[in-house]
């Protein structure tokens, strides 16, 4: 699989014991493909204007360090992960994984 794109993968910090906030960490920049699935326009108040949603396909590096929580950097946006990460399987070995982005 060709990987035409590169997406930095960021975990949130969340709080130490005594209730401060501690740093993202950004796990590293990992070759993925991104793809548009769709998108919706909202004119309700209190709602985003514009959701877009992508599908994310990287490889076994960067996905076995991802987790629900984790935020992705692709061409200067961040998105949210929506759903569950999918792991897809070639001849029983962990090919790839696969997730969708929600902005």
């Amino acid at each position: 699989m060709i990987f035409h794109d590169r997406v930095t993968v960021k975990n949130p910090g969340g709080t130490d014991p005594k209730g401060y906030p501690l740093p993202d960490v950004i796990l590293g920049t990992f070759p993925a493909q991104v793809n548009p699935i769709r998108s919706t326009e909202s004119i309700e108040r209190g709602v985003p204007p514009l959701m877009a949603y992508y599908r994310l396909v990287i490889g076994k590096t960067g996905g076995k360090q991802m987790s629900l929580k984790s935020k992705v950097i692709w061409h200067g946006r961040t998105f949210s992960i929506e759903g569950d990460m999918e792991q897809w399987r070639v001849n029983n070995r962990l090919h790839h994984y696969e997730a969708t982005l929600k902005s």
